[in-house]
């Protein structure tokens, strides 16, 4: 047959009879402004195109050079795939081993599912993870060095933590290396930690796992008497081979945190504790901690009471700069580096409101607002409330206060914030409110189920108030902050001058002892806890207001200034968070 050729030149078209040659293009004069050329970007196209390739070359055996046997199990595969995602594979292919020239590698320690699964994702980008496929096929994937399969399969334990097994599963993590993995399960413990001592899992820990555990700082407990009764539980579990551990343990337990009542109780009546000389030991030194003051202000004291969870941070938050000035700006102080960095603000500025912590969110409550309307400002005594979230830096508003508070109390109990008293622009108030964060409501509260929360001395289990000593000074407008087994309270005003002055009270001794003083006077301050130092934040000074931040050490009875912060505050709201 004769072959033609369609010739196209410049707009014209022609037959030739005989050899095919290639069509010319005339192209128009080009842009010198434009590349002369195009790089066509085809990456994901010829991905998708190159993986459904090789795979069903896979599939039906072509050009495969190696075969992979696990028992009676046969998978075909190439090498250069397998070396491609697995540097287990690929130094088995290309190093200077057996299984270099073989056409057949056998796996003895490697579950056949697993690793056909692992084959399938190599070809196939995909793998699929279920509770029965996970226990298998990590450790393979672990072995074959795997790091994407290893790091999905890690991510679905941790979306399945639970009470029940994540003591299991950290042991799991740590087996086989995936420390995200073992940190992420050990923080589940800590913060699950009253639920996790009811699971079998937990009477099966060894003594030094349980060790490890109780040790924590971030342990999530409302009292120390739940580690000590988790402990005790453990080893009434097996209590012929587990009451050599008890004194190990017992070092575990903050026992100077644990009340005289508590610490008496078990003294007398816990037969583990009675027959154990190194237990009673510990129990006399913590009820020295309650009687002996002098004990407390020491170094290995200051160890022993740490408290759970304790706070890391401070955050300072709204209040006055000046006399018209309201303050709607917030800022976070970090001890490690004794530096200061702004967060995101309040919706409007306010001062006087109450400032709390509840599930790790910070509550802002009530006080006098700035508004704006049509160009004009003025203030307002407010019910609104706001919430921040320190893992987006966002604050949200809740439900409103049935009534507008300002100069209120605010506390947390049993996971519920209480609003107690205040002023609402024309009268004191008595009233008590809570809010639940479960329903997202307030609800108005009976004021005799939460006197515990109000400041003199109150007595549930008597029902009663006392009276006890007074302090050194009249105070208003003051901070307070509770370490070490005192109440310590600093600054503020006494009706005719601003206070320099910081006094400590000891409930056991009910008695005041006065501190040195503050090197300057201010009221409206703001005072938290870390790490037993307590930290007296701005204020005002009598003439200024104060950005500047003092820290108290109790041990050396002393003062050392800390780094001030980006803004002078006065009836502002810190928390340690």
């Amino acid at each position: 047959m004769e072959k033609y050729l369609l010739s196209v030149a410049c707009g014209t078209s022609q037959l030739h009879k005989g050899e095919v040659t290639p069509p010319k293009l005339c192209l128009p004069q080009m842009d010198p402004s434009s590349p002369p050329f195009l790089l066509a970007k085809l990456t994901p196209l010829h991905s998708e195109q190159l993986l459904q390739g090789l795979n069903l070359l896979r599939q039906h055996q072509e050009l495969c050079d190696v075969v992979l046997r696990v028992g009676e199990a046969k998978i075909h595969a190439h090498k250069v795939v397998l070396a491609s995602i697995s540097p287990y594979f690929k130094a088995m292919f290309t190093g200077n081993l057996s299984e270099k020239e073989n056409a057949e590698v056998e796996f003895q320690c490697v579950d056949e599912a697993a690793l056909q699964a692992i084959v399938e994702y190599a070809y196939t980008g995909t793998v699929f993870i279920s509770q029965d496929t996970v226990e298998s096929l990590l450790p393979a994937a672990n072995l074959l060095q795997v790091k994407l399969v290893v790091k999905e399969c890690c991510a679905f334990l941790e979306s399945q933590l639970d009470p029940g097994n994540c003591i299991g599963i950290s042991r799991f993590a740590e087996t086989y290396g995936c420390h995200e993995l073992y940190l992420a399960a050990n923080k589940f413990i800590c913060q699950n930690f009253e639920d996790v001592c009811q699971t079998e899992e937990f009477f099966e820990l060894t003594h030094s796992e349980l060790d490890e555990i109780v040790s924590s700082d971030c342990l999530n407990v409302v009292t120390e008497e739940t580690v000590f009764y988790a402990l005790e539980s453990w080893i009434k579990y097996d209590v012929q081979e587990r009451q050599k551990y008890l004194a190990q343990l017992l070092h575990c337990v903050r026992l100077p945190l644990l009340s005289v009542k508590f610490l008496t109780r078990l003294y007398e009546a816990n037969h583990l504790i009675r027959d154990d000389h190194t237990c009673k030991h510990l129990l006399n030194e913590a009820l020295k901690y309650h009687f002996m003051p002098e004990h407390r202000l020491s170094h290995q004291t200051m160890l022993l009471t740490r408290p759970r969870c304790a706070p890391k941070v401070l955050c300072a938050v709204g209040g006055k700069a000046g006399l018209f000035a309201c303050l709607e700006s917030m800022e976070m102080y970090f001890p490690q580096n004794d530096s200061w960095i702004g967060l995101a603000p309040l919706s409007i500025p306010r001062y006087e409101f109450g400032v709390c912590v509840l599930e790790q969110k910070m509550y802002v409550v009530g006080g006098i607002a700035t508004h704006v309307c049509q160009g004009i400002s003025y203030r307002k005594h407010e019910s609104s409330v706001e919430c921040w979230d320190p893992d987006t830096n966002t604050w949200s508003s809740l439900e409103r206060m049935f009534e507008s508070r300002s100069t209120l109390g605010v506390a947390v109990l049993a996971g519920e914030l209480y609003a107690l008293g205040g002023y609402d622009g024309q009268s004191y108030l008595r009233s008590v409110e809570k809010y639940i964060p479960k329903v997202k409501e307030w609800q108005l509260a009976n004021l005799k189920a939460v006197l515990a929360l109000l400041m003199e001395r109150y007595d549930p289990s008597k029902n009663s108030w006392e009276t006890v000593a007074s302090m050194a000074d009249k105070r208003i407008n003051f901070g307070v902050g509770v370490m070490l087994g005192f109440i310590f309270v600093v600054g503020g005003h006494n009706g005719v001058s601003h206070l320099s002055s910081i006094e400590r009270y000891d409930p056991h001794q009910n008695q005041w002892t006065v501190c040195r003083p503050m090197k300057e006077p201010r009221t409206g301050v703001g005072a938290a806890v870390i790490d037993n130092h307590l930290y007296v934040v701005g204020g005002h000074s009598g003439s200024s207001y104060l950005n500047t931040v003092q820290r108290y050490e109790p041990i050396s009875d002393s003062w050392l200034d800390s780094a001030g912060m980006m803004y002078c505050r006065c009836n502002f709201g810190l928390t340690a968070l």
